[in-house]
């Protein structure tokens, strides 16, 4: 028997939070994770690259599960993130 969704609401704002958490995480962590390319360290970059995607990946599952509402809140979160990280730490700065 399958269980019920959660409310709208609680779809809405579960999803919104974890996508903003999820997205802070993601992208803020470029910033240790593009010096250790540069420098030359492939294994712990690579690691911390597959730390992410599986990170994101995990919690975009986790929201799929709350229902499609809160999956679309959870990546327009994520997305809210990704632009006030490029606006705070974008090209040239």
């Amino acid at each position: 028997m399958n269980s019920p969704l959660p409310p709208i609401a609680t779809q809405l704002a579960l999803g919104l939070a974890v996508g903003i958490l999820a997205g802070a995480w993601h992208f803020m962590s470029l910033r240790w994770n593009w010096p250790l390319f540069a420098s030359g360290k492939a294994m712990p970059a690579m690691a911390l690259q597959l730390a992410r995607f599986a990170l994101t990946g995990a919690l975009f599952l986790m929201l799929a599960h709350v229902g499609a509402l809160g999956l679309l809140a959870g990546m327009m979160g994520f997305l809210l993130a990704r632009a006030v990280a490029v606006r705070r730490f974008g090209v040239g700065r």
